[in-house]
């Protein structure tokens, strides 16, 4: 399915629901597939939302939260000119987390 904004996906919902429009010509407004509209209107009916509230977020966790990118920031702040293996090993020894240099 495309990505859509939940503003466009709501509008998908208006379109439809209020404006009685076909599902070809919401397709060619909202720039998607008429199965991507077909089934925005499914969630809406089946949960009353455009977003699927089952859906598991994707990727993978992060490995430093914001506390930990507020410490990495005040590292190069301090030391602008510090070199990425310097940092990873500050990060390392500070917070006791491995991250990639890439």
């Amino acid at each position: 399915m495309v990505h859509l904004t939940r503003q466009l996906r709501e509008r998908i919902i208006v379109w439809r629901h209020e404006q009685n429009k076909t599902l070809r010509v919401i397709s060619e407004l909202a720039g998607c597939s008429i199965s991507t509209v077909f089934e925005v209107l499914r969630l809406y009916t089946e949960y009353g939302t455009v977003i699927n509230p089952n859906a598991r977020p994707r990727g993978r966790p992060r490995t430093l939260d914001m506390q930990d990118m507020n410490f990495v920031r005040s590292v190069i702040e301090g030391e602008p000119a510090i070199y990425l293996d310097e940092l990873r090993d500050q990060v390392y020894n500070r917070l006791h987390s491995t991250c990639s240099l890439s």
